[in-house]
């Protein structure tokens, strides 16, 4: 079993083609991104919907 604490142990690299997840404070506009739930959305609602249209 690998240790979790492993100075050397690496994440798996993000898939490019997956759309990033859409947070508060940072603008999606002219993006896909992905909800809580994983369900993709246009960055324009997202920054909607997180306040980030002003």
């Amino acid at each position: 079993m690998a240790d979790p604490n492993d100075p050397n142990k690496t994440e798996p690299a993000a898939d490019p083609q997956e759309p990033q997840q859409a947070h508060p404070h940072q603008k999606d506009k002219g993006k896909v991104v992905r909800t809580a739930f994983g369900e993709q959305m246009s960055g324009g609602i997202a920054d909607i919907a997180d306040g980030d249209d002003e």
